[in-house]
């Protein structure tokens, strides 16, 4: 029996407290001029309908009335003022406090004075290098099971990295700072907020006391050390710690910081700890208006009464390993062991021809773990009594239902990209004189290579030579491949399946659900293009994958690389073509009803919502609905399940304990959930901390509204990845997507890379697993 709750506590006032607001007709520019003006003695709210109005509200007794009229609010009924108000009263008390505000909203953000640096005390560890924990705090206003609105104050924890020494500091520790970026710091326009810093550049060389740099943008090319600081990214302080400690020590020092992060970053700590905060701040007394204190009430689902949402567990689908439909299975190991493929009886070629990719020195260890890879490890088995199985008894060739492979090795001069480029030369080579078509390429590879850039990387250059030539690629670090068999069966396990995917098979479908209308969910992804962080004009590629509403992977495509007023148009034509085939491929008349859902990682503007009104239009159809379902992964929500005790690993810890059951789902509105797409059981590790739930929110414009259907939509989804037999964080209609710009991104910085491939047979392909 689950206990939930929420980091959330509901804020309220008396019932009798009103406000007198002054209203104004809505000006963007007005509005930013007296937020400037008036900072922390009013508050200005925008609303009204279509956002038509402002009210001002004096957060400090005596001050006169900003508007051209007065309104009265009974605040208790007014949670959209409320919950702004809220915020600002908990920004001003901590002010009070003297306690240093990192950001002042959205969310109000600032150090956790206990515990202190997670970095620990070394002699030669300067006290200007810090990982603190950062409190971040948001009001929303949400619906419960009982369709009534309530303000719920979130309190979340992260961690910080803090490089406080300026450039000059650093370069008399004997830092180097060349190529890295540099940022300068200048009083905010908020009093109350910590200084604001701004990207200046990457240092190119220091010259005396000056800082010459590179990729400034419209600012000076150079900079004064004693003015400038080291940004506080991870590669950074681990920079610092290397410099000041030495490779070894940094390294110990850097993982002890990461063993404490997880700790506070757990679910019994981090709720302890939400815990205490809050009994903190009750004690304190913060107005949200003059004379109106605001009332905390305790943590949402601690108390008998205070859980009212409507929560389900969606169940886990049902997975399809035939045409027919017959032979099913909520587990798609098992499935794929006891029923084979969905596709076995038509998938070809049944005899694969596999290119073997790797350094010379490592050509035996590679053969060896080739053919366990082909042929399994039956004799590996894990768990004990009712729970021991053998996950990868059956290796590639049988589970697939393929013959045995035709494989040849070529092998590379050395591990530079150039030599690994060149080895898929010799390969592809090799193919045309023989006049056959690799059906797969096995690359070795190295763990170091991702410590390299993209250019030289020779990740992306096997990728960038062999995807030319429509050869689906699989890389292996030499590290895994010297895994003991009881950790190398579950990396074979989900290579199995990506592979199989890679090459064209289709290892399962979700289980189609009876329906009248076609439908269609289409995931939006997009992938930006700048020559720097702070010069050159940047340019943005949408990329769409369609699916069938079984999970069939149909097609996907992408923008040209445009401005981003150019986008929506083009994002529109994107979208024709997919639709457009797919209606021709399955025949649609023009008179079917349909049902497109839209599956994106922002909030979809009306624009582009517009966007698909026109394609609607444009192809003729008379009976159409969609959903723009944005899949949100920053918001001030966690879930904890204090039923949960955890799960035991393999070192004998415990992972996931107060995590939520993966498949939970939340109600926090008629258009937003809460859904949890990992629970604890699917973190590796006790150190993995806990896993976050994803708010699903439904955009306005929207005309197909069923918010259940979308959440267990998008948790089937979720469970349909091809790329490992866990579950994904997100739908594979956005993971999808993400693996995509990763890699394009990656491949744009390789010489031989040619983006027109994406535009061959090879982009039909599941290229990306």
């Amino acid at each position: 029996m689950s206990k939930l709750l929420f980091n959330a506590v509901p804020v309220t006032v008396r019932a009798d407290s009103q406000v007198v607001a002054g209203v104004l007709a809505y000006s963007k520019e007005e509005l930013d001029v007296l937020r400037e003006k008036h900072r922390g003695d009013y508050l200005f709210r925008r609303s009204g309908e279509e956002g038509s109005l402002v009210y001002s509200v004096a957060l400090k007794e005596g001050l006169p009335l900003v508007g051209d009229r007065a309104e009265r609010f009974a605040l208790a009924h007014a949670p959209w003022l409320l919950a702004p108000l809220a915020l600002e009263a908990l920004l001003q008390g901590f002010v009070d406090l003297q306690r240093p505000i990192l950001k002042p909203r959205f969310p109000l953000r600032l150090l956790s004075q206990k515990p202190a640096n997670l970095l620990p005390q070394h002699p030669k560890l300067p006290a200007w290098l810090q990982r603190r924990i950062v409190l971040e705090f948001e009001t929303r206003t949400v619906k419960d099971g009982n369709n009534s609105s309530r303000v719920l104050l979130a309190c979340g924890v992260r961690t910080r990295n803090l490089i406080e020494a300026d450039c000059q500091t650093l370069i008399d520790a004997g830092i180097a700072l060349t190529g890295r970026y540099v940022v300068t710091r200048e009083p905010s326009k908020d009093p109350r907020v910590t200084d604001s810093v701004r990207l200046a550049g990457r240092v190119t060389r220091a010259s005396g006391s000056t800082l010459i740099l590179e990729d400034h943008g419209d600012g000076p090319s150079s900079v004064d050390a004693a003015h400038a600081y080291l940004e506080a990214r991870k590669e950074n302080l681990v920079w610092c710690a290397n410099h000041l400690l030495g490779a070894a020590a940094a390294e110990r020092v850097l993982a002890e910081a990461d063993k404490a992060a997880a700790v506070h970053l757990s679910g019994p700590e981090r709720l302890g700890l939400i815990r205490k905060t809050f009994d903190y701040l009750r004690t304190q007394n913060f107005e949200v208006a003059p004379g109106i204190p605001a009332i905390l009430g305790p943590l949402v689902g601690s108390e008998r009464g205070t859980w009212t949402f409507s929560d389900e567990i969606i169940k886990k689908p049902v997975l399809v390993f035939d045409p027919s439909g017959t032979r099913t299975d909520t587990w798609n190991e098992r499935g794929l062991d006891k029923h084979g493929p969905y596709d076995q009886r038509t998938y070809t070629p049944k005899h694969l021809r596999i290119a073997v990719i790797c350094q010379s020195p490592y050509e035996g260890q590679v053969d060896t773990f080739l053919a366990k890879f082909l042929d399994g490890l039956p004799d590996v088995t894990t768990g004990k009594g009712e729970w021991a199985r053998a996950p990868y008894a059956k290796g590639f060739i049988r589970r697939y239902a393929l013959e045995r492979p035709k494989v040849t090795t070529f092998t590379t001069a050395g591990s530079l990209s150039a030599d690994y480029a060149a080895a898929c030369r010799a390969a592809i080579e090799a193919s045309t004189e023989g006049r056959f078509e690799w059906n797969l390429a096995l690359v070795q590879i190295d763990k170091d290579f991702r410590e390299l850039d993209d250019a030289t990387n020779p990740y992306f250059a096997t990728k960038a030579v062999l995807l030319k030539h429509r050869v689906p690629v699989q890389e292996v670090t030499l590290d895994t491949m010297r895994l003991a068999d009881e950790q190398l069966v579950y990396v074979l396990n989900n290579m199995s399946v990506a592979t199989y995917a890679k090459i064209g098979g289709t290892p399962w479908l979700l289980k189609a659900q009876p329906r009248v209308a076609h439908e269609l969910v289409v995931g939006i992804g997009s992938q930006n293009f700048s020559t720097s962080r702070l010069g050159g004009k940047e340019r943005i590629v949408g990329l769409t994958t369609v699916f069938s509403s079984d999970g069939k992977y149909l097609l996907d495509d992408r923008t040209a690389a445009v401005d981003y007023e150019h986008y929506s148009e083009e994002l529109f034509k994107s979208l024709a073509r997919s639709i457009e085939a797919v209606r021709t491929e399955d025949n649609w008349r023009s008179t079917d009803a349909v049902r497109l859902i839209f599956h994106v990682f922002k909030q979809m503007a009306d624009h582009e919502a517009d966007a698909v009104d026109k394609l609607i239009q444009k192809l003729g159809l008379t009976d159409v609905k969609y959903a723009f379902l944005h899949i949100v992964e920053d918001h001030p929500f966690v879930i904890f399940d204090e039923a949960n005790t955890g799960t035991k690993t393999w070192g004998g810890g415990l992972k996931g304990v107060y995590a939520p059951e993966r498949g939970l789902s939340v109600a926090i509105g008629e258009t937003e959930t809460l859904l949890c797409f990992t629970g604890g059981r699917d973190l590796k590790q006790t150190r993995d901390g806990m896993p976050l739930p994803s708010l699903l929110r439904l955009h306005h414009r929207s005309t197909f509204r069923d918010m259940t259907y979308l959440t267990r939509q998008a948790f089937d989804f979720a469970n349909h990845t091809w790329r490992m037999f866990t579950p994904a964080p997100l739908p594979i209609t956005i993971h999808y997507s993400e693996l995509m710009v990763r890699l394009l991104t990656g491949l744009r910085h390789v010489p031989e890379w040619d983006p027109d491939v994406m535009l061959s047979p090879i982009s039909r392909t599941r290229w990306f697993l």
